[in-house]
């Protein structure tokens, strides 16, 4: 697990185990790395196959409506998870047998980013220099879609324009995140004790980048793209907006 630190609160919560916990759970249960382990382990094993397929479906339908796909369509996905979200699946029966999805899948490389401390450019662990489209020509994609990975990248104001000149005029760019921090969030797990202390007992590194659908419309400004929209449900933040023609 790297060199991962939870949260003060993380700890405090295992602090008041008493013993009939341990009687129920064994003596496992005070030992602080299996504490750690089995926190990191709620927090993000199965949790985003979980929530795209069972809980936010409806989303993706919404997400493959708003990126306009056609058949022979080029299309890039740059995600967490996209294989068991079966984003690609989905997408590539869209294009059909004339169309192509590229995937570029980065969930292990954000999770050793993140549990290790590697910081990027802005300083924020998690987070690092997005190449995947250097070298690619010009309007290479009909559309691109950035699904579940928004807050990995150090630098939007130079990968927003590098994403748009891959893609053809016209065509949308979509951005779907579920995201885990910000004050929505804080606001939410605030309003339930029971929530707050599973929020706590399972706690995530701290410092983990967050964007909204908001910061993203203010990076790309109206100048890159028309039509910019952003949506919020249920934690889940959108972006999208069409490349001038």
């Amino acid at each position: 697990m790297g060199d991962i630190e939870l949260p003060a609160e993380t700890k405090a919560v295992w602090n008041h185990i008493q013993d009939w916990d341990v009687e129920l759970f064994g003596e496992e249960v005070l030992d602080t790395a299996s504490q750690d382990r089995w926190s990191l382990a709620m927090a993000i094993a199965g949790g985003l196959p979980y929530m795209w397929r069972d809980l936010a479906r409806p989303i993706c339908d919404i997400a493959y409506g708003l990126l306009e796909l056609r058949e022979g369509d080029r299309v890039l996905i740059i995600g967490e998870c996209v294989g068991p979200a079966r984003w690609a699946e989905d997408m590539a029966e869209l294009v059909g047998p004339t169309g192509k999805v590229d995937v570029v899948e980065i969930i292990q490389e954000g999770r050793r980013h993140v549990l290790e401390g590697i910081r990027g450019r802005n300083g924020i662990r998690g987070c690092w220099q997005w190449t995947y489209t250097h070298g690619l020509p010009d309007e290479h994609y009909d559309v691109v879609a950035v699904m579940q990975s928004t807050q990995h990248c150090d630098d939007w104001s130079e990968t927003g324009p590098e994403l748009l000149r891959v893609m053809k005029p016209g065509r949308r760019i979509v951005f779907a995140e579920i995201s885990f921090g910000g004050p929505r969030f804080a606001a939410r797990v605030d309003a339930d004790l029971h929530i707050r202390q599973w929020h706590d007992k399972i706690g995530l590194p701290e410092g983990i980048p967050y964007y909204t659908g908001e910061d993203l419309l203010e990076i790309f400004g109206t100048d890159s793209l028309d039509d910019p929209q952003v949506l919020e449900w249920k934690g889940m933040e959108m972006m999208w907006g069409r490349k001038p023609r």
